[in-house]
């Protein structure tokens, strides 16, 4: 049974064969536990870990009330449009519980709207990251003395890619990836190459269990 985390994603996964279930830092002192739990409520690895990744995003995402606007006005729906303004300035979270409670303002239609937009900003958010390297760190919860394993990769569609060999510490992982987005786009590759021993792309190594 192994846990996974992604730098920059807030949670984790506990992957065990082939489910996985996204756990709390609390949950992670029950091991027997979690195996009980994988085997019981587990769902496919890939679907957890793009569940995992979409759930961050949602919680990270603003939506820009100019672009809501924006949206209205291309529907030529003006009447929403001038609604924005009443909009406060917030979270995501927070607009939409105003919306709600002002449902008699605002309506159906521009809660619709809303989301819409709110759900082009998440999946774009979430492109962003899966078009990006991140550090990677694995751990096998079910060995005595588990250990911490690092490597740079990326999620591409919930699938787990891995770009290089094992890195000796996260510490270690950041420093070559920071390095390897300083270069130039021609120099990306060959820098991680020389600096980690980064395996061919087209070498990829799944981790999935």
């Amino acid at each position: 049974m192994k846990l996974e985390k992604w730098q920059g994603v807030v949670g984790q996964l506990v992957i065990d064969n082939d489910k996985a279930i996204i756990a709390s830092d609390d949950e992670m002192k029950d091991v027997a536990s979690l195996k009980g739990q994988v085997a019981e409520n587990g769902k496919p690895v890939e679907e957890m870990r793009h569940k995992l990744l979409r759930d961050t995003m949602r919680k990270q995402t603003n939506v820009d009330v100019l672009k809501v606007k924006q949206h209205f006005e291309k529907s030529h729906d003006s009447e929403n449009a001038e609604k924005v303004n009443n909009l406060n300035p917030g979270k995501p979270a927070q607009q939409f519980k105003q919306i709600k409670n002002e449902a008699l303002f605002f309506g159906q239609s521009f809660l619709e709207g809303f989301l819409g937009v709110y759900g082009i900003e998440v999946d774009n958010a979430v492109e962003r990251y899966e078009n990006r390297l991140h550090v990677l760190e694995t751990q096998y919860l079910d060995q005595e003395y588990p250990e911490k394993k690092y490597y740079i990769g990326r999620i591409k569609n919930g699938r787990s890619e891995i770009a290089t060999s094992e890195i000796q510490s996260r510490e270690v992982a950041e420093a070559e990836l920071n390095k390897f987005y300083a270069k130039t786009p021609e120099q990306e590759q060959t820098q991680l190459q020389q600096s980690v021993g980064l395996q061919q792309h087209d070498k990829k190594e799944q981790v999935d269990e």
